[in-house]
């Protein structure tokens, strides 16, 4: 829990234009009623084996720890780091819009200014609610910048080129496939999905895409991941007492960050509160 309560401090500490938390709910070390295929594709992607384990703009120094250990934590892994990464230039811009009716989020996301020429490059593009209530077994009750759903398509196109743009002040994301605090004891990292997520980008140039998030089946997607997870992994022998796939259309955001994939290294991320949503922190 103490990394847990050490990445919600830096919540507090620095604005959403410094510092992004995406949470990716794993079953580790016990089933997660907000699991999602998104969720365990980042933590396939990552390689996930215990929980919590923590990325900073891609790296990662350990995970875990105990409540009282969190400040610590904060002071010695999240901070430091935090502001070195701040003190570091953009390697890439990004604009994003995003607009809700209904049971729909339309994205628009353009990529520019790239300085990288990785032939890995990718956006992606997270669905976040950015709170959660519910009571896991470490006792956290309120669960923050919880990862709903991942842009992603059966034909996902390489985003088309876009012109230059000036490069924002860049955001240190902090991904954290999130649980508690033990390692997994029969677990494995998650099989690929049929499609990755995200899109890709031409080496050393952006691109610039549209995506609408379906929420109706982003909560249907994760549900029936539920149910999978309760008949066929655990063959009956697990039932969730409270399935967490209902997302709750007033209190979104969206993310969206150019990643390596080589290295894991995050090049410009962004953050945006839909409009007439609850306020969050």
């Amino acid at each position: 829990m103490g990394a847990s309560l050490a990445f919600a401090a830096a919540l507090d500490r620095y604005p959403r234009q410094n510092y992004i938390l995406l949470n990716y709910h794993v079953h580790i070390p016990q089933p997660d009623p907000m699991v999602n295929p998104s969720t365990l594709e980042r933590q396939r992607f990552y390689g996930v084996r215990s929980s919590p384990s923590y990325f900073i703009d891609g790296g990662s120094d350990g995970g875990g720890g105990s409540a009282d250990q969190a400040q610590s934590i904060y002071e010695r892994k999240v901070e430091p780091v935090i502001e070195k990464r701040l003190a570091a230039g953009p390697e890439a811009a990004i604009k994003l819009g995003a607009t809700q009716s209904g049971s729909s989020v339309n994205v628009k996301a353009s990529v520019s200014n790239v300085k990288s020429q990785s032939g890995k490059l990718r956006l992606q593009i997270a669905l976040v609610e950015d709170a959660v209530s519910y009571s896991g077994e470490n006792g956290n009750r309120f669960h923050e910048m919880v990862v709903r759903s991942l842009a992603n398509g059966p034909a996902a196109p390489v985003a088309k080129p876009a012109a230059p743009a000036e490069p924002a002040s860049k955001p240190v994301p902090g991904d954290k496939p999130a649980a508690d605090e033990k390692p997994a004891a029969d677990e494995k990292p998650a099989s690929p999905p049929a499609q990755p997520t995200g899109f890709a980008l031409p080496a050393g140039r952006g691109g610039s895409l549209e995506w609408t998030f379906d929420l109706a089946k982003a909560a249907a997607d994760a549900r029936a991941h539920l149910d999978d997870f309760e008949t066929n992994t655990r063959k009956g022998a697990y039932s969730f007492r409270q399935k967490k796939h209902e997302i709750d259309a007033g209190n979104l955001s969206v993310v969206a960050f150019v990643q390596d994939e080589a290295t894991k290294k995050i090049l410009q991320a962004v953050y945006l509160k839909m409009p007439g949503t609850k306020a969050g922190r």
